[in-house]
């Protein structure tokens, strides 16, 4: 089966300006493109310096100006946080403005703090989630939402705009659960997910079993053709040494880990503490770090074990700098590419699926 490269972002706020912030992710989106990337995968936060660009939508809509082929998204769009109407038509508009190149990634949010500040219950924003999910693809597909709600209000109106892919963008969904995982792969619809120390392995087996099962079914909520992608994310630094890439790394982390734990330590919740660590992500396998390399084998033994058709990398996080990340994905292309693809294919004979 054919491996792709993606990119994850979260545009978490560095030492300087949000202009120049995001002046520099639209250059460093350009060049991945260059290198050959396949997807562009942006994530959505509000009220905290974990994004400094809260509506992934206009940061889609700037890159479909700027990129040809790679396809761009959300991993994910938090449903709970939109009017369900006005996202149909957004999304319908973004997929007109990448010529069909938008990715929808769909989620409920893992943050109750940040839905809070949207007026959302935590308790509820799984059935929101479920119920927006319905309406909007509904909608999508026939270009009008009729919705009778239970949370949701009702509705009865035609979309402004139809999207360019059929029946709707490409569904993406990210998670660390075996059974969320079987209920995407049902559905075709492509999914993320972290190494956790290698369990992303019974994840994939489960994966896979429900694709073959279902990928005949003519009501999955994402018909696509093909195969769904299946992926691993997490973060990947590049040095010259061990050493190097180490420290590197860890500054940038140490970072990373701040923003994300602002808006819970503003709210005197500490549940989170050294999850997001540097030690702890590498004990657990979720972020590769070394020289060309070590990477290269660290992410050909997961390619191998796991079953996956897709690696969606962040490799522009903390203080890291563009050029840097640039060098990075290079190395990617260059140097894991190959092998990765390799293993990727040694591993779908394993599992009985196409190979490249």
């Amino acid at each position: 089966m054919v491996l792709e490269f993606g990119i994850f972002d979260s545009f978490d706020l560095a030492h300087g300006g949000v202009g120049e912030l995001l002046d520099g992710r639209l250059r460093f989106a350009q060049e991945v493109e260059r290198l050959g990337f396949a997807h562009y995968h942006v994530t959505e936060h509000h009220g905290t310096p974990l994004s400094v660009c809260p509506s992934p939508n206009l940061f889609v809509a700037a890159l479909s100006r700027l990129t040809d082929t790679m396809r761009l998204g959300t991993v994910v769009n938090v449903l709970p946080a939109y009017e369900p109407f006005r996202l149909a038509e957004e999304i319908a508009t973004l997929d007109q403005l990448t010529h069909g190149r938008l990715d929808f990634g769909v989620g409920s949010g893992i943050s109750p703090l940040e839905l809070g500040i949207l007026g959302v219950r935590g308790d509820q924003a799984r059935e929101i989630y479920q119920e927006t999910l319905t309406a909007v693809t509904h909608a999508l597909k026939r270009g009008r939402m009729t919705h009778r709600g239970t949370l949701l209000r009702d509705y009865d109106a035609a979309l402004s705009v139809a999207p360019v892919q059929t029946p709707y963008p490409q569904l993406w969904y990210a998670s660390g659960s075996a059974v969320t995982a079987e209920w995407a792969a049902a559905n075709g619809i492509n999914f993320v997910t972290r190494w956790e120390g290698g369990a992303v392995a019974e994840v994939g087996t489960r994966f896979w079993a429900a694709w073959d099962k279902h990928r005949g079914d003519d009501d999955r909520l994402n018909p696509i053709t093909g195969q769904p992608r299946f992926g691993i994310s997490g973060p990947v630094v590049v040095a010259g040494s061990q050493a190097e890439a180490d420290d590197v790394f860890g500054r940038a982390n140490e970072l990373h880990e701040r923003r994300l734990l602002q808006l819970w330590h503003e709210y005197d919740d500490h549940r989170l503490d050294g999850v997001f660590s540097a030690q702890h992500v590498l004990e657990k396998g979720n972020g590769i770090v070394g020289t060309a390399d070590s990477v290269r084998d660290e992410i050909v033994a997961q390619v191998e074990t796991s079953g996956v058709n897709y690696l969606e990398l962040k490799i522009i996080f903390g203080d890291l700098g563009v050029d840097d990340a640039i060098a990075t994905a290079r190395t990617m292309i260059e140097h894991v590419a190959p092998a990765a693809r390799a293993a990727a294919d040694k591993a779908a004979r394993r599992l009985g699926l196409p190979v490249s």
